[in-house]
């Protein structure tokens, strides 16, 4: 078998068994003891790939292979082996595995590379109970803000405690910061998680951006009353605004061109069915390639909101909780990637990511690249999530190109 199929084929299946037993699908959540043990994993492929390797203070794993070069900075390569809850097995996990086999390829061809190399596994990509997401990217790009580590889940539990909790130095995390100085560029490998390159039969893309996501909490406010004896056209249900709010998200966005929306839970204080919501909660997002358009649909639920809130005779809150713009990648890098697709046999198709990535944060750095393979029937975050081993070898084939032709265009600091 091929060593580089056989690495990847080997670690999917080792870290599919370093799970959560208590949920289903994969699942790896960050800072639980399986992310851990999986990164720990981790760091052992590193050393033994020839990477000096560490953890920093918010449990980042960093190798390093040092290049011909000191006067250049490094290049970065990696992604993240955390999961959602109920998770796959590839998302992520392939851009980390990928990383690790291109040292082990450059190691068997006897290639030094004139910039440093540097493998990341990020922590907590996925993100958390405490509502922060790309921890480990944003302390490395200086962007993990003491807010951040206050953020609190519904117990009171803060990110700062979470770390702790798994070994970590949240006290420290402002030492993960990289200097933009320290990097050239950053790729990174991916599944796509969208139905774009096997509807065009296509095993290569090339990330133009990852949209932005703007985040919101509805509150509304009813009053309580019975539910026998309330005749229908007089009540003032917070739950019935809420599942109007709920449609109207999904409305709106089906109207965009290339926006989606996304409801995650609706609450209510009175869960009992003789009783009429005073109190109703609906938290959800919106997603779009374009900056402009997310101002757009905050405008336009904000609207909507009113004439439900007239509909049902209540009041609402709208509250936003952050907007991440989208993030553009690299258009030069960008191109590198697509030449370096071709020199291995493949047109690469440019399209925009949905989801969102460490390449976010680490665009603050340097100029980023994202290079996406195929997700069968566009799965992901759930158990079904599949990417076959032949589009994954052609990623990591294409990755590999792109670091030795990055290596080759002349950076200094």
């Amino acid at each position: 078998m091929d060593p580089e199929i056989d690495f990847i084929q080997q670690g999917l299946s080792h870290l599919a068994t370093v799970v959560d037993p208590d949920l289903p699908g994969w699942s790896r959540v960050g800072y639980s003891e399986y992310d851990v043990a999986g990164r720990a994993w981790v760091a052992t492929q590193m050393r033994e790939a020839g990477l000096r390797t560490h953890v920093d203070a918010v449990g980042n794993v960093i190798g390093v292979l040092e290049g011909a070069d000191s006067a250049v900075p490094a290049i970065v390569i990696g992604s993240h082996t955390d999961t959602v809850p109920g998770g796959g097995r590839f998302d992520g996990i392939i851009g980390v595995l990928g990383a690790i086999e291109v040292v082990r390829t450059l190691q068997r061809a006897g290639i030094r590379l004139h910039h440093q190399l540097r493998v990341v596994d990020f922590a907590n990509e996925e993100g958390n109970a405490q509502g922060v997401k790309l921890v480990g990217s944003r302390a490395i790009a200086g962007a993990l803000t003491p807010e951040h580590l206050s953020a609190a889940d519904d117990t009171g539990f803060t990110l700062a405690e979470l770390l702790s909790s798994a070994g970590h130095a949240p006290e420290r995390a402002s030492s993960c910061r990289w200097d933009t100085k320290e990097v050239a560029a950053y790729l990174e490998l991916h599944i796509e998680q969208g139905p774009v390159l096997e509807q065009e039969g296509v095993g290569i893309g090339v990330v133009t951006r990852v949209c932005g996501i703007s985040t919101f909490v509805l509150d509304v406010h009813g009053r309580r009353d019975h539910a026998g004896t309330t005749p229908m056209e007089t009540r003032q249900d917070a739950m019935c605004c809420a599942a109007d709010a709920v449609l109207a998200v999904q409305r709106i966005a089906a109207a965009g061109r290339d926006t989606v929306g996304t409801v995650g839970t609706v609450t209510t204080s009175s869960p009992l069915t003789n009783v009429i919501s005073e109190q109703a909660r609906v938290t959800g997002e919106f997603r779009s390639p374009e900056g402009t358009v997310l101002d757009a649909l905050q405008d336009q639920l904000a609207q909507e909101m009113h004439r439900i809130d007239g509909r049902h005779r209540t009041s609402s809150s709208l509250r936003w909780g952050h907007t991440d713009l989208p993030a553009i990648m690299d258009g030069d890098l960008s191109g590198i990637i697509a030449d370096a697709a071709a020199q291995i046999g493949h047109d690469a198709v440019r399209l925009y990511s949905g989801a969102t990535h460490d390449s976010v944060e680490m665009a603050r750095l340097a100029p980023a690249g994202m290079i996406f393979v195929p997700s069968a029937g566009g799965r992901s975050h759930c158990p079904e999530e599949w990417t076959d081993i032949a589009h994954i070898e052609e990623g990591v084939r294409v990755l590999t190109q792109s670091v030795l032709n990055v290596d080759a265009v002349p950076t200094r600091r």
